[in-house]
């Protein structure tokens, strides 16, 4: 990822963070025959650890989003009584307790996760939810151009 391109992309998760008043916003890639999930940037957030996280294939947002295709919201509490709160790692990194996931694809197949985040108890209504994944179709454009740009990376 160039540093044009990481701007274009910093200023859609800014912008989404705002346009729905969320505390953090993330963009994660999938990665190498693995298909593991890795934390790119980030918006509105507390630390720099996300950049060292990565989801393994089948948990957390990868078992979950990428698998399937689609939308999940995530409540910490719903988590921590599943006992699955360890499989979101980047909600505990960043104190988040709602957050909200879409799939960024490039035609059918899914190539990253956009996640949008609060660190207060949140329900994510309709509208909002669509926003997030209007972002997400325009990330995937924006990479899908920048890629079809430079073929080398």
């Amino acid at each position: 990822m160039n540093g044009r391109e990481s701007d274009l992309l910093l200023e859609q998760l800014n912008g989404l963070r705002a346009e729905i008043g969320s505390d953090f916003c993330s963009l994660g890639l999938l990665e190498g025959a693995e298909r593991t999930l890795k934390w790119k940037l980030a918006s509105g957030n507390e630390n720099e650890r996300f950049l060292k996280m990565t989801d393994r294939a089948g948990r957390g947002l990868t078992g979950s989003v990428v698998k399937v295709g689609r939308a999940m919201s995530l409540n910490v509490a719903e988590l921590i009584m599943s006992r699955q709160l360890y499989e979101y790692p980047i909600l505990l990194a960043e104190n988040l307790r709602s957050a909200y996931a879409v799939p960024v694809f490039d035609g059918h197949l899914v190539i990253g996760v956009l996640l949008a985040g609060d660190r207060r108890k949140r329900i994510y209504r309709p509208e909002e939810r669509k926003c997030v994944s209007l972002a997400g179709e325009r990330i995937s454009r924006l990479l899908i151009a920048n890629s079809a740009e430079s073929p080398s990376s």
